[in-house]
């Protein structure tokens, strides 16, 4: 199927259902978003220290190493979160009713 094709599908679906309609986001950023999700979950899970044993912690920028890992991952989670909210297709009910209107 070639791209003329997939477009006015896209063309033909958004204009039966109004004029103010958005078409749907292409499959790779909803992918890709899920992806970023299951990121910041992975992120969480690492940054429990679960993982220390008996010794004593090692040092990172100062501080033990447990607590270095923690705030690393909050800040990469913070930012997949960020990058997430980017991919995020926000409706406006008063622009869509506005846009139904004759």
């Amino acid at each position: 199927m070639d791209t003329r094709s997939r477009n006015s599908t896209v063309e033909t679906a958004s204009e039966g259902r109004g004029e103010g309609a958005r078409a749907e986001q292409p499959r790779w950023v909803r992918w890709l978003r899920r992806a970023l999700l299951c990121g910041i979950g992975l992120l969480y899970v690492a940054s429990i220290p679960w993982y220390r044993g008996d010794a004593p912690p090692a040092r990172l920028f100062g501080l033990p190493d447990w607590v270095a890992i923690a705030i690393l991952c909050y800040a990469a989670a913070a930012i997949l979160n960020s990058a997430a909210w980017l991919l995020t297709d926000i409706r406006d009910p008063v622009a869509d009713d506005e846009a139904r209107r004759p």
